[in-house]
């Protein structure tokens, strides 16, 4: 639909302009003109007037995407993905419409691929009221929503922690679970163990790391600490990875990987190059992905309760919608360690 500034233009056509169509109009974000016809001193008198002109000459009613919101007319709830194939989200979001299907709220998933216009596209979706609130799993907030924290109360992360203050989070102690899963290798014997990272700037990776780094100091072993943190957490990384370690003169006698998909690329190479798995490198990995127990050996893994962390996540949502105010606290779920025959156990 074309927007004109026409006070002549038919009621039901300016009746579904939205705040977006009013930034363009302005030639402003659209955060910019949330805040003004909020009335926010954080926008000039000048740009505040002019938005207001523009919104009253089409139709534009102030609040009315707010009183939306409040009442849930939208019925939908926006799940931000960073890529849909990922084979953990689909088990997250079964859990969340689990817990909207008795309220008759629907669901929409939105794929980012990783690119921050797209994320932002998606997100606008809060903003124009398309959506009453927002599911992030990708851990990150969109710029726009950063600069407008009264949607605080509108949005919650599951999985990956979102760095921005008033935002509930859903997922697992990343830390414990690595140091846990670090301190049983020192338990079988275990002395030379490697972490095979993910990328260091996501939260979840920077938390395994360090349960890792811990757990090694609490056994005495700072002293060999060996951590790489991959640009990506794939069979594809982990099979590269792994090939520069086994160029090494001496190997690691286990190995932590912070993915299972690293760390089934990485036994694969091993196993070709004539390592043997567990007697002479063991490995561990993370989210239990449905392949591992069929793997070669079985993989142990840490168990993470995708599915509920969905539920507890959509939940949270509707409760701070409903209070509208934000819920900013952490919920940690308790996660399985499950020993498998990659590090010798019991199906060994």
């Amino acid at each position: 639909m074309t927007i004109s500034k026409s006070k002549s233009q038919p009621a039901s056509s300016k009746a579904s302009i939205t705040i977006v169509d009013i930034a363009k109009l302005a030639g402003v974000n659209p955060s910019t003109v949330s805040r003004a016809l909020s009335g926010s001193s954080a926008v000039t008198a000048q740009t505040r007037a002019r938005i207001t002109d523009i919104a009253q000459e089409n139709g534009y009613v102030a609040n009315h995407n707010a009183r939306m919101l409040r009442s849930r007319r939208a019925n939908q709830i926006l799940v931000i993905v960073p890529n849909i194939a990922a084979f953990s989200h689909p088990e997250v979001i079964l859990g969340i419409e689990e817990a909207l299907e008795e309220h008759n709220i629907g669901v929409i998933v939105g794929s980012t691929k990783d690119n921050e216009e797209r994320e932002l596209a998606l997100a606008r979706q809060l903003i124009t009221g398309a959506a009453d609130g927002l599911i992030l799993l990708n851990g990150r907030l969109p710029s726009e929503l950063g600069e407008l924290p009264q949607y605080n109360r509108r949005i919650v992360a599951i999985s990956r922690p979102v760095l921005s203050p008033g935002i509930a989070f859903i997922g697992i102690d990343n830390q414990q679970a690595a140091q846990e899963a670090t301190l049983y290798f020192v338990s079988i014997g275990r002395k030379r163990i490697l972490h095979m990272g993910g990328p260091e700037q996501s939260p979840i990776f920077a938390a395994r790391a360090q349960g890792y780094r811990n757990a090694m100091r609490q056994a005495g072993l700072d002293g060999i600490i060996d951590l790489q943190h991959l640009p990506a957490f794939n069979m594809v990384a982990g099979r590269q990875a792994m090939r520069d370690i086994l160029n090494r003169r001496q190997l690691p006698d286990a190995i932590l990987c912070a993915s299972d998909e690293l760390a089934f690329g990485a036994i694969q190479v091993a196993r070709e190059l004539g390592i043997s798995v567990p007697q002479q490198i063991a490995f561990i990995g993370f989210d239990n992905h449905p392949v591992g127990e069929a793997f070669s050996p079985p993989l142990t893994t840490i168990s993470v309760p995708r599915r509920r962390m969905g539920f507890l996540g959509a939940q949270t949502l509707l409760q701070s919608i409903q209070d509208d105010r934000p819920i900013s606290d952490f919920q940690l779920l308790p996660y399985e360690f499950l020993v498998r025959a990659s590090c010798g156990g019991s199906s060994w």
